[in-house]
């Protein structure tokens, strides 16, 4: 931990996880800037204009920026302004010359972090980042630590990943705040396709009333009419009484329909009726009962398939399909493994009073190596068992034992081959993914460029 002189606030140093963006028409200035932050191991991007700062912030990754008030082709008020609106959980710190004070203390008042004045020393910039930084890390570590998870949980807050790809649908989420449009989500198992879902109804007007989950796959295909819509007493051998059905238990609020593709033909046809109509009938009765609800489906089958096939509505695919969330695999954000892993462990450690302090930098390897194709569940469930079973303060490879790494091998005498394996592939990996750039590479892997080059060194792997 870094103490920061001024006002003595802890500063969490493992700031790699946070990338920020400079925005500097001054190029002297900016290359300094930006060079000092990747000497800090801060990932930063820099740009000379709004125009480009936008672009950066469509990729989803920042969240920090560093802006100048003057700007070529508009003001860093303006790019705050349309910060706050588009991309809400990015700060701003603002850089101004003496004279823009007052606007710099406007905008201080309205949401923006803080400001520097020029000229100013870089120590004392590289402060100021790394203290907001920490402070960025700290609430979010609160945020997806809390109790109240799933009320705390907002768009912003990191929950989804660090990579570009979650953060865009975190962005998109903001954007659906005010809307009560269809949503449908789309993506392999154990991606997070009901986290998604609760974020959006966590984020949007509808948040005090209930959401109701239903699970298509799960129901019976003689009871699933009576479930979804309810019925009226004596409607069938057995009804003794009234039910209330899971739409009319979602009343004002949102219903999340999983495994919407299981549903059968006739189904589909009424639940049609429910988004055109707005309105259903219990089972047996006569009288249609009016809905305020909003629908999320869930599949992890390619409905235009299904459509093709006619096993799925086309119109119903329509209805549910006004917004359209494709979740990508784990095996495509990779550098998501380790963040999410990293707040599993902090998560679970809290409410189990644990003493664990977190993933050696071993067992860290291993994680990255391996392909999760049960996705974040399956990355949540290893390291949920890891949780319990390590007895050592940091948990280690050994602790990670899964289907991918066949218990026999996981020796005393193999623990160290089977380890350095782990990191030649991550290495490799990391430097495909990011054209063979070292510091990219190892901004991927949670290492310093030193350390990467010492491994590349070691496991004889070329630039």
């Amino acid at each position: 931990m870094i103490v920061n002189s001024l006002d003595k606030t802890p500063i969490n140093n493992d700031l790699k996880a946070y990338c920020v963006l400079l925005v500097e028409d001054d190029d002297i200035m900016r290359l300094s800037l930006e060079d000092r932050l990747h000497l800090e191991e801060i990932p930063a991007r820099a740009v000379s204009d709004m125009a480009s700062a936008r672009r950066e912030l469509e990729k989803g990754d920042i969240d920090l920026v560093v802006t100048d008030i003057r700007l070529p082709d508009g003001t860093g008020i303006e790019l705050f302004k349309d910060i706050s609106c588009h991309f809400p959980g990015v700060s701003v710190i603002l850089i101004t010359a003496y004279g823009e004070i007052a606007d710099a203390v406007t905008l201080v008042k309205a949401g923006a972090l803080d400001y520097l004045t020029k000229p100013f020393d870089i120590s004392n910039f590289i402060q100021k980042v790394e203290r907001h930084l920490s402070r960025i890390a700290d609430t979010r570590l609160t945020l997806v630590n809390s109790d109240a998870e799933e009320k705390q949980f907002k768009p912003g807050s990191g929950r989804l990943g660090k990579s570009s790809a979650m953060r865009r649908i975190e962005r998109l989420v903001a954007r659906l705040g005010g809307s009560d449009s269809s949503v449908l989500l789309t993506g392999e198992s154990g991606v997070g396709k009901e986290v998604v879902a609760s974020l959006i109804h966590n984020n949007s007007l509808r948040a005090k009333a209930p959401m109701i989950r239903v699970n298509c796959a799960a129901l019976s295909p003689s009871l699933i009419e009576s479930e979804l819509f309810g019925h009226e007493k004596g409607a069938f051998t057995g009804a003794m009484h009234q039910r209330i059905g899971r739409f009319e238990q979602a009343q004002g609020g949102t219903i999340f329909l999983d495994e919407i593709a299981e549903v059968s033909p006739d189904i589909q046809v009424k639940l049609l009726r429910v988004l055109q109509e707005r309105e259903i009938e219990r089972v047996g009765g006569v009288e249609p009962i009016t809905l305020d609800v909003r629908v999320i489906a869930a599949t992890q089958v390619n409905l235009k398939k299904s459509i093709e096939t006619s096993e799925f509505r086309s119109d119903l695919y329509w209805r549910l399909n006004v917004i359209h969330v494709d979740i990508p695999p784990l095996r495509e954000r990779r550098e998501d493994i380790i963040y999410l892993a990293r707040l599993f462990v902090s998560d679970l450690t809290k409410k189990s009073g644990s003493s664990i302090k977190g993933l050696s930098k071993e067992a860290e390897l291993l994680l990255q190596a391996m392909t999760f194709p049960g996705n974040v569940r399956e990355l949540k469930n290893v390291i949920e068992r890891a949780v319990a079973l390590c007895d050592a303060p940091w948990i280690g490879a050994i602790d990670l034992q899964t289907q991918e790494i066949d218990s026999r091998e996981i020796t005393t005498t193999t623990l160290r081959q089977s380890i350095e394996e782990a990191e030649r592939k991550a290495i490799n990996k990391a430097l495909a993914e990011n054209n063979r750039k070292i510091n990219l590479a190892a901004d991927t892997l949670g290492i310093s460029r030193k350390n990467l080059w010492e491994k590349m060194k070691r496991y004889e792997i070329e630039k």
